[in-house]
């Protein structure tokens, strides 16, 4: 407002009469009523926000519920996924209240129970579906369902075959959160290393499902998969010092009636090396007959069980001779 506006306006007031001043008592009613007035439009308006509260929290609410109605499942089936055949140390399963239950041989593995090992253990379970199961020292594994296991830390080991007598393969995945591991009638170890995804290839043929690449590997190859990185495959030995634990953790056999010729091609496989008869040698063992059930581990037996039956052997280059 510039200065003759303002000028302009003082002199217009002052032109103006007086207003006329109110009695004390009209203004104290005036005062009240204005007062209550207020008191109404202020209350109408909190009850309004009560009601707007009201209906923002129910409808988030009900939000809540169709989301949890959404991602509520049917309940699954607990079913016996396999039994303990031979544990080594400490083997734990991890029970309803998170505690540690130490496990014991012929114990059955349920899906939804997770097993934890520590650093001087191994465990062999007989898969219910068909096929042996080993799980190395310091792993976690989860028991999914019939047909896969998670492998959350360590390392893991599956013969799909571990008769050796060809059959239909055995339905087994091995979950990891690295990626996902399928077989072709195999024998092969799963390890999780620093966040790498190692398999390794003894027998047959595998396909790595990985988070961010795939890879189909077959004996006698390790895949490695560490995040975005290319998968890193490279030459394995399907015998050595790597597969130590898994000779370690092997479940017993009976060779209640079987020959030292099946023995020799059970434990051959076992070891991850071949085998070669002379010609006499294969006859007598076609022809031992042994008796008893096998639990020290592969070399052990080795020795023993072909001692009994009257051969002699060595290994060299993976393979084992053996002689009369």
């Amino acid at each position: 407002m510039s200065d003759i506006e303002r000028d302009s306006l003082e002199q217009l007031l002052k032109q103006a009469a007086p207003r006329p001043v109110p009695a004390p008592g009209d203004e104290a009613t005036a005062r009240a009523a204005v007062r209550e007035e207020w008191r109404q439009v202020t209350s109408a308006r909190r009850s309004r926000r009560r009601v707007v509260q009201y209906a923002v929290a129910a409808t988030v609410l009900l939000g809540v519920f169709g989301v949890l109605n959404v991602l509520r499942t049917p309940p699954v089936d607990i079913v016996r996924v396999a039994s303990i055949e031979k544990s080594i140390g400490s083997v734990f399963v991890l029970g309803d209240q998170a505690e540690l239950l130490e496990v014991n041989d012929e114990m059955q593995v349920f899906s939804g129970q997770t097993i934890v090992t520590r650093d001087d253990a191994g465990l062999a379970l007989a898969w219910g579906n068909g096929g042996s199961l080993r799980v190395g020292a310091n792993t976690r594994i989860d028991f999914v369902d019939e047909e896969s296991v998670f492998l959350v830390a360590g390392r893991a080991y599956f013969d799909s075959m571990p008769e050796a007598v060809v059959a239909d393969t055995t339905a087994f995945t091995l979950r990891t959160e690295l990626g996902d591991v399928y077989h072709v009638g195999t024998q092969y170890m799963g390890e999780i290393v620093d966040d790498t995804l190692i398999v390794s290839v003894r027998e047959g043929e595998v396909f790595v499902d990985g988070k961010f690449h795939e890879s189909r590997i077959s004996s006698g190859y390790r895949v490695s998969m560490a995040g975005r990185q290319q998968p890193s495959v490279a030459n394995v030995s399907r015998s050595g010092e790597a597969w130590e634990w898994v000779h370690n953790a092997m479940p017993p056999r009976n060779f209640d009636g079987k020959t030292a010729y099946e023995f020799v091609v059970w434990i051959s496989r076992e070891m991850g090396l071949e085998f070669e008869f002379t010609e006499s040698a294969e006859a007598t063992a076609q022809n031992a007959f042994l008796s008893g059930t096998i639990r020290t581990e592969p070399a052990k037996a080795l020795r023993a069980w072909l001692a009994s039956a009257d051969l002699d052997w060595r290994i060299d280059e993976g393979v084992i001779y053996i002689t009369d």
